[in-house]
């Protein structure tokens, strides 16, 4: 694999990644409004019931709640399995291809314990194999292949929809 290749190969998953980006992570700001807002609401409830006697109409405010909160869900789920489709889908497209040669690509998500970063987010790593046909293939090659260093962090985007394209660069590895 080339350096040229490599880089094609990257910026082919940045561009899959930025049309289908993965949901932003809940931040702990965010968690904390959010269990506020629903303390408040739930006293509020308990509170106008007491006072009003009208339970069918007050209880529409949790009703809505709740029936915002699936829609929520239900959004970020079906972010996630476009993000997630269109990963596995470019994976397998560069398996046709890249088999062949001995390089598989592989969508993997980080546990906890794998993560870099501190803060919790959903992580996914594109991990790239390469097997005993690469090893073959370039055993008996008369150039040396170059050593490869890069870092692909699948990020939640923090931007709007009119933000450039991001493009990623590799360095190889001197020696």
């Amino acid at each position: 694999m080339s350096p040229h290749e490599f880089t094609a190969t990257i910026n082919t998953f940045n561009t899959a990644a930025w049309h289908y980006p993965p949901p932003s992570p809940f931040t702990g700001s965010i968690n904390y409004y959010l269990i506020c807002l629903a303390t408040l609401i739930l006293t509020a409830v308990i509170v106008a019931i007491h006072h009003t006697h009208q339970i069918g109409f007050i209880l529409t405010l949790p009703f809505t709640f709740m029936l915002t909160s699936m829609i929520v869900i239900y959004y970020r789920k079906k972010q996630k399995c476009k993000f997630e489709s269109a990963m596995i889908h470019l994976c397998s497209c560069m398996n046709a291809t890249e088999n062949v040669r001995g390089i598989n690509f592989r969508l993997t998500f980080l546990t906890p314990e794998q993560q870099i970063s501190t803060h919790p987010s959903s992580s996914y790593a594109i991990t790239i194999e390469f097997d005993d046909r690469y090893n073959l293939l370039h055993h008996f090659s008369s150039s040396i292949p170059p050593s490869y260093s890069t870092s692909i962090t699948i990020s939640p985007p923090l931007y709007d929809v009119d933000v450039a394209k991001p493009s990623n660069a590799y360095y190889p590895l001197k020696e």
